[in-house]
């Protein structure tokens, strides 16, 4: 009987952490050198967690490649329609607090910068509110621009998270998914 309402009491608790908020500030800058920032606060600035762009230190004897090897036995058709879903379920989920944008941006042929302000531009019309500052400058010099800065802030309740999280992990494509991936590292360490 104990057993249970020690099981009970630690189900409640940590149902209780997951309904407080999660704070999110960001912060991205990009004149000279592109910078980036992001911390996380939760239990009202208790738990802190910042997230920095590393230095990078640049190699010029190593070169990068990109390989599809594992995502070629993967069951890619059923994974890639699960992952949109749960982008779509999560993107919801945030609400915005604030956030400040302004960019400028520019192509080499003033015809590109043209369409991509065809574009923008309506867009911005609907995010234009007391919560959003965006502030978008086409450069028709000639010349390939983009710098500014963007930072905002962000909220959220991990407890609504767990029904879109759950939906994706035990959907068929995923599982199956996953399962090939452990069968695979079990084969490398054998």
């Amino acid at each position: 009987m104990w057993v249970l309402i020690a099981l009970a009491g630690l189900v409640a608790l940590i149902i209780i952490f997951l309904c407080i908020p999660v704070d999110i500030l960001f912060r991205f800058e990009r004149y000279e050198t592109s910078r980036f920032n992001m911390y996380f606060g939760w239990l009202f600035g208790l738990v802190k967690k910042e997230l920095k762009q590393p230095e990078k230190k640049v190699d010029k004897k190593k070169k990068r490649h990109f390989s599809f090897g594992l995502s070629k036995q993967l069951p890619v058709k059923g994974l890639v329609k699960q992952v949109k879903r749960l982008i779509i379920d999560i993107s919801g989920l945030f609400s915005i607090r604030k956030i400040d944008v302004d960019m400028t941006a520019g192509f080499d042929d003033p015809a590109d910068t043209g369409y991509l302000c065809a574009a923008v531009y309506p867009v911005l019309a609907f995010y234009s509110s007391e919560n959003c500052n965006i502030n978008f400058n086409a450069s028709f010099e000639g010349k390939s621009v983009l710098q500014g800065y963007a930072d905002g802030t962000l909220r959220f309740l991990p407890v609504r998270f767990v029904a879109p999280l759950m939906r994706f992990l035990f959907s068929g494509a995923v599982f199956k998914t996953i399962r090939i991936m452990m069968a695979q590292r079990w084969k490398k360490k054998k």
